[in-house]
């Protein structure tokens, strides 16, 4: 081989002396196995700290021949020495996590110190504030939370260097009265950008509302900053209205199901009602009823009004309602044929005349639906306990009952229920029961989103505002910009869209993280950590 001449030579020497200083390339679980290495070390680093702390007395008397620092920088040489790197973010968080764990006790220990000297309420508030680091007290004042701080926050920074004591018992007092400011400020802060958090009760019918298919204005339910201003460029009265327009369909449904008609209309009423009294004419031929003490009871409750009338202004009693009253009272018995022949005709005269402006007609009304209740209830009462006949009687009785409510409550013209006025049924003790009391109770918590469409009118989707906002961007930023005429009709598609009314019922984000700062868990180890940090 020739040899090479001077400058082959040496650019050959600087090339190999280049390879052997760059670094070699490591595979990746070298880089983990250095990673956990450089954790591991710092924690032995951290634990270093404190053994060197508590050495310290001995080198102050020169019994050691070191200092604590010297015996610090010792233990870091010796784990660099191993392959650790005390410069890396691992090595760096490890020696903190020692520090932290090993200093976790020391409020405790002063903690028990105070109780065995005194068990008085002063001398276990101060325990209390020790052992927490100022989080709680017994219920003692802010003060004695402070000292505890103060004094365990002193006690953990001086475990690991004496020369920190006063920094970390500042932080320790510092922080119970700069916590406890921070939650109400975070706590206001967050109540309104996400909004009051919902109470389970709240939380249950707006879910429920869900599952029927009801959709809600987002701010009727949790008016966060993010719904106010959502629901606000879209227009609260017409996202309302648009809601509204599609709860009818749901509540006409439900209504429907209740009462098992084909169709909701005067016809489809009439039909259910012809059903259901089959089982009224099935106990025509039994015989007889015979009348008790609470038939009676019922009658006079009946009357009530026309009685306390003669009591106070004889001259102005209703005579037909008193006559009536008493002509039934003296009665025994009643045949059956004959006394289902008159429920029907009480329901009605009960109706006729409850619609009447007359008050003598609306009183007489009033009292002929007392009266046929009366009368069904003694059926009841008569019937074979156990039977086919009282089964079918009391569910064609429900039946007859549930088309009385919906009829007071359908707009024969549109077949529309109006959903407020079954709310308002209910409010007075109306006894609703089944779909009818699910859209009572959805029209009384959100009676915005409960609106009639006859009450409303038309629902044109773009609206003067919306041609205004398109024509505004489209000056501004040319043709394109006419998109905006669509944005505010996009934007409340969208409050009522699954994506925004699927996550109503949701504990918000917010809600979650207030909890998880509460925790005291969470509280001691910030009470913990920030003495040892913000000594560094």
């Amino acid at each position: 081989m020739a040899a090479l001449n001077e400058d082959e030579e040496f650019e050959f020497r600087l090339r190999a002396e280049q390879e052997a200083q760059s670094p070699q390339d490591t595979s990746m679980m070298q880089d983990i196995g250095q990673g956990i290495g450089n954790l591991a070390a710092g924690a032995i680093r951290g634990a270093g700290s404190i053994g060197a702390t508590i050495i310290s007395p001995f080198d102050y008397a020169g019994l050691t021949g070191m200092t604590s620092e010297e015996r610090r920088s010792q233990i870091t040489e010796g784990l660099q020495s191993m392959g650790a790197e005390p410069e890396s973010m691992l090595f760096k968080g490890g020696k903190l996590a020692g520090e932290i764990a090993g200093t976790a006790g020391a409020g405790g220990v002063l903690a028990k110190g105070i109780g065995l000297a005194s068990q008085s309420p002063k001398a276990l508030a101060l325990a209390e504030a020790l052992r927490t680091g100022g989080m709680t007290a017994g219920g003692a004042g802010i003060g004695t939370r402070m000292a505890g701080g103060a004094v365990s926050g002193g006690a953990m920074a001086g475990m690991i260097n004496p020369e920190d004591i006063g920094m970390g018992a500042g932080i320790g007092a510092a922080l119970p009265p700069v916590l406890k400011a921070a939650g109400i400020v975070g706590s206001k802060i967050g109540q309104t950008i996400a909004g009051q958090q919902l109470a389970p009760e709240a939380r249950q019918a707006v879910q429920s509302a869900r599952e029927l298919g009801y959709v809600i204005p987002p701010t009727q339910v949790k008016p966060s900053l993010v719904n106010r201003a959502l629901e606000g460029f879209a227009g609260k009265i017409t996202t309302a209205q648009n809601a509204s327009a599609k709860n009818q369909q749901i509540t006409n449904e439900l209504a429907r199901k209740s009462i098992g008609a084909s169709e909701l209309s005067p016809a489809g009423i009439a039909e259910v009602r012809q059903v259901a009294n089959q089982a009224y004419d099935a106990i025509g031929s039994i015989g007889q009823f015979t009348t008790d003490p609470k038939f009676l009871s019922a009658l006079d409750n009946a009357g009530a009004s026309t009685a306390e009338m003669r009591k106070n202004f004889p001259q102005l009693v209703n005579n037909e309602v008193d006559t009536l009253i008493t002509s039934l009272k003296q009665n025994t018995q009643f045949d059956s044929q004959p006394t289902i022949e008159a429920i029907k005709q009480f329901r009605a005269d009960s109706a006729a005349n409850r619609a009447s402006l007359d008050p003598a007609k609306k009183a007489l009304g009033k009292a002929q639906n007392k009266i046929s209740s009366a009368l069904e209830d003694l059926i009841e009462r008569n019937l074979p306990k156990d039977s086919d006949l009282l089964t079918n009687y009391r569910n064609a009785r429900q039946t007859l009952a549930k088309t009385y409510d919906v009829e007071k409550a359908l707009n024969p013209t549109t077949g529309n229920i109006d959903a407020s006025r079954l709310s308002s049924q209910l409010k007075k003790g109306r006894p609703l029961t089944s779909e009818l009391r699910q859209i009572a109770e959805f029209s009384a918590r959100f009676p915005k989103a409960t609106q009639t469409v006859e009450k409303m009118g038309s629902l044109p989707q773009l609206s003067p505002l919306d041609f205004a906002t398109g024509g505004i961007t489209g000056a501004a930023i040319g043709p394109i910009g006419l998109a905006g005429l669509v944005a505010r009709p996009a934007a409340r598609s969208l409050t009522l869209s699954p994506a925004i009314q699927n996550r109503l019922a949701q504990e918000s984000t917010q809600g979650r993280l207030s909890s998880l700062l509460a925790r005291p868990e969470t509280e001691q180890l910030i009470y913990r950590t920030a003495p040892v940090i913000g000594s560094r």
